[in-house]
């Protein structure tokens, strides 16, 4: 990956509605250039898929990071129950003092500790800590 892709996965990131011509234009690539540089990075598992949010009108979301240790880590035996809790958007397995860490998004701090009284309920838990998000840097 050079800087050309990683310019335009931060251009789809931030829109992935936004032209192929217009991409091309701001980073100094033709349509088809990027247009075949998206196609290597789909086909290559770079970019898994597009998605859609939605936003309450007049209402923001609580996001939080939830960092989990276990012992012994058994991920496999986790992952049924951690993926019951809808709010959870996406997660990752670490190597260190924390063994997964997750993020959610909700609608109330009131859910948000729903979520963590749940994940407080894994086997093998030994330490879960909860850090909210106080603002988004792009």
């Amino acid at each position: 990956m050079d800087k050309f892709d990683r310019q335009i996965i931060n251009r789809l990131k931030q829109n992935a509605r936004e032209s192929l011509a217009a991409i091309g234009r701001d980073i100094g690539l033709s349509r088809s250039a990027v247009a075949e540089r998206i196609q290597r990075l789909e086909a290559h598992g770079v970019i898994h898929g597009y998605t859609l949010r939605l936003g309450e009108v007049g209402k923001k979301a609580v996001q939080a990071y939830f960092q989990l240790s276990f012992s012994p880590f058994k991920l496999d035996e986790l992952l049924p129950a951690i993926q019951t809790i809808p709010e959870l958007c996406y997660g990752h397995a670490l190597s260190g003092e924390v063994d997964l860490i997750l993020f959610a998004e909700t609608d109330s701090m009131e859910r948000l500790n729903q979520i963590r009284r749940q994940l407080e309920q894994l086997p093998d838990l030994t330490r879960l800590i909860t850090c909210p998000v106080l603002q988004s840097i792009s």
